[in-house]
């Protein structure tokens, strides 16, 4: 099955979810239920940055069923999908707990891009511009410790500078 993560076109979610949904039967079929979970969370990703949140929530819906403890990275992506769902739609205070949640979770599982994610979505989640200091400090650090999850400091780097300007500094 194709890695959906290298080829993400975050620009044309439309486009995206179109390929994810053609993707989906053969995932759907395939014994990596892993694979076809994580598959539906970015079908729920193109969804919401098209602002068709209540299609964005269905779709989680059915990973959120489908789901077990065994699947770890399934269950931080649905964290971390529901919760960008909520913050798009400006519901931060649901999103929040779910990106502390992915957090925590990808953290005790060794996933380190994860949890580089969950922590740079709370920093935007959360109300507090020292908090928000902390939160994209700690995922720079951990971005810093784990070349798989590297990727992610130039946007780190971006958000902490606009954190300071914010803040005057």
């Amino acid at each position: 099955m194709p890695d959906f993560d290298l080829r993400w076109a975050y620009a044309e979610p439309a486009q995206e979810e179109a390929r994810f949904q053609a993707m989906l039967p053969a995932a759907a079929a395939a014994a990596d239920r892993a694979y076809h979970l994580g598959l539906l969370t970015q079908i729920a990703r193109a969804q919401g940055l098209q602002q068709r949140f209540a299609d964005a929530h269905a779709t989680l819906d059915q990973v959120e069923a489908l789901v077990t403890d065994d699947l770890p990275t399934a269950r931080i992506r649905l964290y971390l999908e529901r919760g960008r769902a909520f913050n798009s739609d400006r519901r931060r205070a649901e999103a929040l707990p779910l990106f502390q949640a992915a957090f925590d979770l990808a953290v005790a599982a060794g996933e380190a891009y994860h949890a580089v994610d969950a922590a740079h979505m709370v920093a935007i989640a959360i109300p507090d511009a020292a908090d928000q200091l902390a939160w994209n400090l700690k995922a720079v650090a951990l971005a810093e410790a784990y070349a798989e999850a590297r990727g992610w400091l130039g946007s780190l780097y971006n958000n902490i500078g606009w954190t300071y300007a914010d803040g005057g500094r």
